[in-house]
């Protein structure tokens, strides 16, 4: 997952040194269809939220689960 987020942050700062300016929602959402279908479950809950996507908030939920999988694998 890190491996993930850090391509997916590359590519946004890219991104931005084009004057391409993405809105936090947006990365919210090309980082939910950028994930495998292994992560459907906490895409479906987190986009379900009614709340506003919180692209730090996202990120965050993705690392705790990262760990947690890990954790139960070994």
């Amino acid at each position: 997952m890190i491996e993930h987020l850090n391509t997916f942050n590359t590519v946004v700062s890219q991104l931005f040194f084009v004057d391409t300016k993405i809105s936090d929602e947006y990365k919210c959402i090309t980082l939910f269809y950028s994930l495998p279908d292994l992560w459907d479950s906490l895409v479906i809950t987190m986009g379900s939220n009614e709340t506003t996507l919180q692209f730090d908030e996202i990120v965050s939920s993705l690392l705790t689960k990262d760990m947690r999988r890990k954790n139960i694998k070994s």
